[in-house]
């Protein structure tokens, strides 16, 4: 059953080395949060066209989604700080090189270039400190409560970045506020990879040629049964974030669904925190098949409410379960990924929830437009019931195969 520790924040937060190290990271992980809302204006406002500014975010966000595997493989054969510190100048430059882009009216093919260049250098400050809390913080519930701050942490930049620059927005053209990011990630990434922690990541020299360690994570079942659930919880927050717009379009617009989806990521960071503190029971698969499960459960209830508040309050309740779901997830490949595979590991979870994301948002919308909302969560929840069933299976004949 379930337990409460008598763990406090505060005293991860004092163990050595973590100021710097997590202060440093954050600096550099908050550009992120900052770049999309001037991107977007930023290539509209060159080119006139929406259309070309979506497919600007597009390949922005599929160079830094899909090339993250292999960034996390560079960094495991060829140590942290040297990988990180290539990335995080070709980051910014490529960052700016838009702001430039973007001021002096440049044509729009060099600025889908530019987006796409940037997305493939994007230098995985959050991969790599999570890799480094492994080092900085005790096993077990010290561990457990610097991935859940980091969780929550990284859950509220990515709520208050894109306020802030929307603020900026009104004072500065696009191009201009894009230089912000791009100096934040030089300086705060510069920073963190001097950092003792990722000094210490090294490329390790393998003694045994046909070790386990050279194959890909991703090949081995057991692997997969942990990034399954992690890409189902990402197909069901990918897809309400589709959904919902939908279902208040007639009570209270965008407006209301901003709200509600914001009640989400705010449920997820109370989640985070309150999850830190527990004692769940179970092995990791266990307790990811049940926090999924309960998601996806909560979000089926959207099929049979109605009004912004309602839909707000179903959203909030099912955040709960979202930022533990992401930290068993970390856990449990940081821990198979071993000490040739740690990034490799972390990153393959953070590239399966946003997979998740991405086909989650795409099929949710012919959902929509085929039956309607109430049918179409109907069947995402019953699709992430499938999912982990497939995961189950897995699992099991891993744990079969490796007796």
């Amino acid at each position: 059953m379930l337990s409460i520790s008598d763990a406090r924040y505060v005293d991860v937060l004092a163990l050595p080395r973590v100021p710097l190290t997590f202060g440093t990271s954050l600096i550099g992980r908050a550009a992120y949060a900052l770049v999309f809302l001037p991107l977007l204006y930023a290539v509209t406002d060159a080119t006139g066209s929406i259309a070309q500014a979506g497919l600007a975010i597009a390949l922005y966000g599929a160079g830094a989604g899909f090339l993250a595997p292999v960034r996390a493989w560079l960094l495991d054969h060829f140590g942290a700080r040297r990988v990180i510190a290539t990335l995080v100048i070709l980051f910014a430059m490529a960052l700016t090189s838009i702001a430039i882009a973007a001021l002096t009216a440049s044509g729009g093919v060099l600025l889908l270039v530019l987006s796409a260049a940037a997305g493939s250098v994007a230098p995985p400050l959050g991969p790599t400190m999570r890799v480094a809390w492994q080092s900085l913080a005790p096993e077990g519930e010290p561990l457990k409560r610097a991935m859940s701050l980091d969780a929550v942490v990284e859950e509220l930049l990515y709520l208050g970045g894109p306020a802030i620059a929307g603020l900026s927005l009104a004072f500065a053209s696009p191009g201009a506020v894009l230089l912000g990011p791009a100096a934040m990630v030089l300086v705060g990434g510069l920073l963190f990879v001097a950092t003792p922690a990722v000094g210490a990541m090294g490329a390790k020299p393998r003694t045994e040629p046909d070790d386990r360690s050279e194959r890909p994570l991703i090949l081995e079942l057991r692997f997969v049964s942990i990034v399954l659930p992690v890409l189902t919880a990402g197909g069901l927050s990918g897809a309400i974030s589709v959904a919902v717009p939908k279902m208040l379009s007639g009570d209270g617009g965008s407006t209301a669904a901003g709200v509600a989806l914001g009640c989400f990521a705010g449920g997820s960071a109370v989640g985070g925190l309150l999850f830190g503190r527990m004692r769940m029971p179970g092995s990791p698969f266990r307790q990811l098949a049940a926090l999924v499960l309960l998601m996806a459960s909560v979000l089926a209830t959207l099929a049979f409410v109605s009004g912004a508040v309602a839909v707000a309050a179903v959203l909030a309740v099912a955040g709960l379960f979202f930022s533990p779901i992401m930290i068993v997830g970390y856990m449990a490949a940081g821990t198979m990924g071993g000490d040739h595979r740690q990034n490799s590991a972390t990153t393959w979870v953070n590239t399966g929830h946003n997979l998740g994301s991405a086909a989650g948002s795409a099929v949710i919308g012919v959902g929509l437009q085929l039956a309607g909302a109430p049918t179409a969560m109907i069947w995402t929840a019953g699709a992430a019931a499938v999912l982990l069933l497939i995961a189950s299976v897995l699992n099991a004949y891993a744990g079969e195969a490796g007796k």
